[in-house]
């Protein structure tokens, strides 16, 4: 059985340390996200983040956020599958019950049995070439092949894939197609055909469901439960839960960065590696700790935008490639008041568009602890800590606060040790987490 991503409570048994200020969460109860299953991220030559969840398809534009859904747009089909970018902001979406979508960012147009020569519905991957083709791999019928006029169709019947059920698709520099099916992978580069498996290549498994490529040419493969393959073209590497630090055996996404940094997503974790050193990223905050990944992608800042299986999209701000905010310019409508420091630690480096409220840190404390929260627009903000009887014990904020992220230190010498319950309000939104104060 997969394992499903899980969020830790803080229990008075539990010890949380959190360092939750390298993560920004969003999910279905604080963002417009339509559900909390995300099945891809594709970020566009303008740093706009696309994302696709289950029941919509998410466009995030700076602070703005759009969501299109069968109400509203081409997709018709409630359960998008997979995203690439062609061009600047082309965006291609395969769907599991509608075929392949197309938005230019004003226009849908919408392929499928219907209206096309497509064979089937469920287009479980897309890739754009560097020639402009479209790839779609579908789950029963093979690969198509689409130049914007004319279809091209390759399936068991008429090329050597070996497998009509398409996981992967990935375009190397050298514009060579290679396909990952749940029998193999086949390369292509647009006469001839390559055909790996375990009987004649060191793939430990035949089920490909992930593919990248390097900076340096290196392929790197992800397998449905025999971990992921680094392949030179002359020498493999194959890493797994038993001889690295990767999380999971089950590599659902593997992501590049400009740093040339690889972020392998799997059943059970994230994990980085840069140069030859592999860490493990989702221990850093218990929160995402363990969690299903399915996708992962980069804006220009650096941020990586991490989709999950259950727990919604996470942004992540790597130490190793973040790009600094612009401090001279702070955003006109945050402020900082004496009690509190203000923290613009938004993905894009400006002010947050969602409501948080953060686990405090450190936790369980003795005898201060610190609380972070963020508001998308000027509200009065009520910041109260309560034991577990309910009773209200202290108030910490109670006044109009301007959009930004906020930190305040709660110093509670005065209180016995236990647990307690900290809440805000601030407009319709309210939050409550638990602390531990020990002493």
């Amino acid at each position: 059985m997969k394992k499903l991503c899980f969020c830790l409570l803080v229990l008075i048994t539990s010890y949380t340390f959190s360092q939750e200020t390298d993560w920004i969460i969003y999910n279905s109860a604080n963002s417009i996200l339509p559900s909390n299953k995300i099945n891809g991220i594709a970020v566009d030559s303008f740093n706009v983040k696309w994302v696709i969840a289950e029941k919509g398809l998410i466009k995030i534009d700076g602070d703005n956020w759009s969501l299109y859904d069968k109400s509203n747009s081409g997709l018709t089909c409630p359960y998008p599958l997979s995203i690439a970018i062609e061009g600047k902001n082309t965006v291609w979406v395969g769907t599991y019950c509608s075929g392949l979508v197309r938005f230019d960012g004003k226009d849908w147009k919408v392929y499928n049995t219907y209206n096309s020569p497509l064979p089937e519905n469920a287009v479980s991957t897309v890739a754009v070439d560097k020639d402009g083709n479209k790839w779609a791999g579908m789950q029963n019928s093979g690969v198509a092949k689409f130049d914007g006029r004319s279809w091209t169709f390759f399936d068991k019947s008429n090329s050597p894939i070996p497998s009509n059920s398409i996981n992967c698709i990935a375009v190397n520099s050298r514009n060579e197609i290679f396909i990952g099916t749940d029998n193999g992978l086949a390369a292509f580069d647009g006469a001839n055909w390559v055909v790996y498996n375990k009987d004649n290549s060191p793939l430990p498994g035949n089920d490909v469901i992930s593919l990248s490529f390097d900076q340096k040419g290196v392929m790197w493969v992800g397998t449905n439960g025999q971990g992921v393959v680094a392949h030179t073209g002359t020498a493999c590497d194959i890493y797994n839960s038993y001889n690295s630090e990767l999380r999971n055996d089950f590599v659902h996404s593997i992501y590049v960065d400009a740093g040339n940094q690889k972020w392998i997503g799997t059943e059970a974790g994230l994990n980085k590696v840069k140069a030859s050193a592999w860490s493990i990223i989702d221990t850093l905050d218990p929160v995402i700790s363990g969690c299903y990944i399915t996708a992962v992608a980069a804006d220009t800042k650096g941020s990586k935008w991490i989709g999950t299986h259950s727990r919604g999209l996470m942004v992540y701000l790597d130490p190793d490639t973040i790009a600094a905010p612009d401090t001279a310019a702070a955003p006109p409508d945050t402020v900082a008041s004496p009690d509190t420091v203000t923290s613009i630690v938004s993905a894009n480096g400006t002010f947050t568009h969602s409501y948080s409220l953060l686990q405090n840190y450190p936790n369980p404390f003795n005898p201060s602890t610190r609380i972070s929260y963020s508001i998308p627009r000027r509200e009065f903000v009520s910041l109260k800590v309560y034991n577990l009887l309910g009773s209200e014990v202290t108030e910490i904020v109670n006044e109009v606060k301007m959009a930004g992220s906020y930190s305040v230190e709660l110093d509670a010498s005065e209180l016995p040790s236990g647990v307690y319950i900290y809440t805000i309000h601030a407009g319709s939104f309210s939050r409550s987490r638990k602390f531990i104060l020990m002493k």
